[in-house]
């Protein structure tokens, strides 16, 4: 199974819907919808935030109109928790179990991550037919989320390297993300004198090439939530608001 090797295109969902699909995945794994919320209409943003009284319903939005039967939220809190939903889900469910991931074989069940900088790491075994979602920040990568999910994928659906494809979705670019030098020591990279930019699609990249994900199998969005010429939401430009990343196989 083999992606293109420069970086995968997020387009416009033919629907009323504001939210870019990933382009080559939908051509080549049409039994999967991936895709991200962007802000939409100036006169209706599309936000996300934990207080906004909408936020119910624009999940509810998401699930109706991507046609599935359920829609799962994680509270996510920067680690390396994952949760796998094997059983038969209905409408909006909010977990309670804190998880900064999620996976599922199961058909009519859209898993769903928050993103306003942090990389939306979108995972397929298009053997098994299992997905997963990875939210990472920079405390996801220092743990190597994408390692442990790779490692589930291999433990729980008996996925093969070869076939695994991931997708690095819009987020802060390397150009943007300066940090501190307690992250690159997190991150184990040698420690600057002073705040550096780091590339956390780059090393997410590094990291599961280092377990043995083909290099044609990993895909890179060209988009930055901060200096982007699309409408992201950026924590780093004083946004609120955030995207809704998703994944799922069709019911």
């Amino acid at each position: 199974m083999i992606l293109a090797k420069s970086c995968t295109s997020e387009n416009v969902m033919g629907s009323s819907l504001p939210m870019y699909t990933l382009q080559e995945w939908s051509e080549q794994f049409p039994w999967a919808v991936a895709g991200i919320t962007y802000k939409g209409a100036v006169s209706d943003i599309f936000d996300l935030r934990k207080e906004d009284i909408n936020c119910d319903d624009r999940m509810q939005q998401i699930q109706k109109e991507t046609g599935f039967n359920s829609l799962v939220r994680i509270p996510q809190v920067h680690g390396t928790n994952l949760l796998v939903h094997d059983s038969e889900l209905s409408g909006y469910i909010v977990l309670t179990e804190a998880a900064d991931g999620h996976a599922t074989c199961r058909p009519g069940v859209l898993l769903s991550i928050t993103v306003a900088d942090c990389v939306p790491v979108y995972l397929l075994d298009p053997q098994s037919r299992a997905v997963m979602l990875l939210h990472a920040g920079w405390r996801g990568v220092a743990g190597k989320i994408v390692t442990k999910g790779i490692e589930l994928l291999l433990e729980r659906w008996r996925s093969q390297l070869e076939d695994i494809v991931v997708h690095l979705g819009p987020a802060i670019c390397g150009d943007c993300y300066e940090v501190g030098p307690e992250v690159f020591r997190s991150l184990g990279l040698t420690k600057p004198t002073e705040p550096t930019p780091v590339d956390l699609r780059g090393i997410l990249t590094r990291q599961a090439r280092d377990l043995g994900i083909k290099k044609e199998n990993i895909s890179v969005s060209g988009d930055c939530t901060l200096c982007g010429e699309r409408d992201f939401f950026s924590h780093r430009n004083g946004d609120v608001g955030r995207q809704v990343a998703v994944i799922g196989v069709r019911p």
